[in-house]
């Protein structure tokens, strides 16, 4: 089949999750035969077409249309301020990449991912190519003060689509709640690269030099948190709960690795604390691979998750997880609980930090089964979250509707 793929974030522009996943099921559905291109938004310097290890890119250059569009926008979408030069830079990316789908075709269909592809997406549904709206997370779990405008355009989008793709049950229960038929609805879940992200690949003294870096003790207990410094993904509960771990567990230091709107308060709450370590380096893949493998236990305490790549990492690197697992949160999909057949972490409300720190302790109270729990971690992902088992459910939905 040929497969377009509307994606405002592509190599080398990635800023999150999104940019990863459609990277890595790009190529792996191209190794299974299938010709994809990505339609994708450009900078001015990248190239506008080019074909990358097998996947065809166009990258799209937004055309500045402040000026004529600002007049007919509603008050709603005026109270963006800054971001309005983004609302329609995005809307100008969308048209430029519809148009070229149409100029560029036959497609057997395209595939909209989350709000940001839709004007595309569903102009070339219009121009009757089928299409599939992928769901990576929604509106009204993103943000605290939901626009209305676009959890409308999400409705739209699923109504328009022949099928929605979604991350996790969880997300397909939170689109349920948005009015969309669950028989409409199919769950496929992320992968994560295995070869790469694999315990054995750590060198031992480059392990101890990062240790060594962070001023960490052989008999420290390592508990790392990696992901976005935003309210949503319970650093404030995290930081809160720690006294009560450390009070159990004197050993404990807390290594936090990320960026964001809290990144000040963070580095003053570390210093307060005096047993969090704060790092907002940027890592590339290899950095990270060994701030894994530091790790004795990970901590994603996220408020809402659709899904959590980072617990997928994590468990690749056969380290066991303390997640947040209240309300919408693929991450209980993917840490398996103690009583589990072969658990791999638990489960607690992020919301609360009395919760959280309970897991925590729980985890630490026992080293050899913690041990345990990360190899059962790493089982689990080779049996179930590699990119390869990924792409070949993708497949089977797409051939659904193409």
């Amino acid at each position: 089949m040929r497969i377009a793929y509307f994606c405002n974030e592509y190599p080398p522009l990635i800023y999150g999750g999104l940019g990863v996943y459609a990277d890595n099921i790009s190529h792996q559905l191209n190794l299974l035969g299938q010709r994809i291109s990505v339609f994708t938004w450009g900078n001015g310097a990248l190239p506008e077409h080019e074909i990358a290890d097998g996947v065809e890119v166009f990258r799209e250059n937004p055309v500045p249309m402040k000026d004529g569009m600002e007049i007919f926008l509603s008050p709603q979408t005026l109270a963006w301020g800054a971001g309005l030069r983004f609302l329609l830079d995005l809307l100008s990316y969308n048209q430029l990449s519809a148009a070229d789908l149409l100029a560029r075709g036959p497609f057997d269909l395209c595939v909209a991912h989350d709000w940001l592809g839709l004007p595309g997406g569903m102009a070339g549904r219009r121009a009757r190519v089928p299409m599939i709206y992928h769901v990576h997370g929604l509106e009204i779990g993103r943000s605290e003060t939901p626009n209305p405008q676009l959890v409308a355009l999400e409705k739209r989008g699923a109504e328009v689509a022949d099928l929605v793709i979604t991350v996790s049950e969880a997300m397909k229960q939170e689109l349920g709640a948005l009015g969309v038929p669950a028989e409409k609805v199919r769950v496929c879940y992320h992968g994560v690269n295995a070869e790469f992200l694999d315990p054995d690949r750590a060198d031992p003294e480059h392990l101890a030099a990062l240790r060594r870096r962070y001023g960490f003790e052989e008999t420290d207990i390592i508990v790392l948190f990696m992901g976005r410094l935003e309210p949503v993904k319970g650093i404030i509960q995290l930081f809160s709960a720690i006294p009560a771990v450390v009070a159990r567990h004197p050993k404990v230091k807390l290594l936090v690795v990320g960026k964001g709107c809290l990144e000040d308060w963070a580095r003053l709450e570390a210093e307060r604390l005096g047993v969090v370590t704060l790092v907002t380096d940027f890592l590339d893949a290899e950095g990270k691979m060994y701030h894994y493998a530091l790790a004795d236990l990970c901590v994603f305490p996220s408020l809402y998750e659709p899904f959590g790549i980072v617990a997928l990492e994590a468990a690749a690197m056969g380290k066991p997880a303390v997640v947040g697992a209240a309300g919408t949160s693929g991450l209980r999909e993917i840490v398996e609980i103690p009583v589990s057949e072969k658990p791999t972490g638990v489960h607690v409300n992020a919301r609360d930090p009395r919760d959280l720190a309970w897991g925590i302790n729980l985890a630490l109270a026992e080293p050899e089964r913690l041990k345990g729990w990360g190899e059962n971690a790493r089982a689990r992902v080779l049996e179930k979250f590699t990119w390869r088992k990924a792409a070949e459910k993708t497949l089977e939905i797409y051939k659904e509707v193409a």
